[in-house]
């Protein structure tokens, strides 16, 4: 499905020195990840989002 002219994109890198989040699996940084968005979805905010998925990239 193609993403509509409307919707915004955003990317970005997350950089951490923290020992312990810096050794957490790529299913873990997805659940964080989800996390934001279902905080998103139901925030302040809510109103402003029709949908938002996050996706966590990886090397």
């Amino acid at each position: 499905m193609p993403v509509p002219p409307t919707a915004l994109t955003i990317g970005g890198t997350l950089s951490t020195t923290n020992v312990i989040m810096a050794s957490w699996a790529r299913a873990m940084w997805q659940s964080v990840v989800n996390q934001a968005v279902r905080m998103l979805a139901s925030g302040p905010f809510r109103q402003h989002f029709f949908a938002a998925f996050a996706v966590v990239g990886g090397n």
